[in-house]
């Protein structure tokens, strides 16, 4: 499938990770992923979090993904990596 824009997804979590929390961001949806990944630096400073540590991820959306709605799961693993996954919500189509 074809990526057609990318989710940006900032994480702020305490030193050794073990509370974790999503932090909104302005601007969550961009063109593509090498624009979102020149975004991420910018958006972690200017998040405006105490939290010790800030991760980022830009996930790839498909046309489906971004039409349609989407669920966002993430994770910090033992290692301290942000695992990101979208669920897409099957589109429901109307007969008579």
């Amino acid at each position: 499938m074809e990526h057609v824009a990318a989710l940006l997804l900032l994480v702020g979590c305490t030193p050794d990770s073990s509370v974790c929390t999503e932090i909104p961001v302005p601007q969550p949806i961009y063109r593509g992923l090498e624009e979102c990944e020149a975004a991420k630096p910018l958006a972690m400073r200017l998040s405006g979090t105490y939290d010790r540590r800030v991760m980022a991820s830009c996930t790839g959306l498909t046309q489906a993904e971004l039409d349609g709605s989407a669920s966002v799961e993430w994770a910090v693993n033992r290692a301290g990596d942000l695992a990101v996954k979208l669920d897409a919500a099957p589109q429901l189509v109307a007969s008579r």
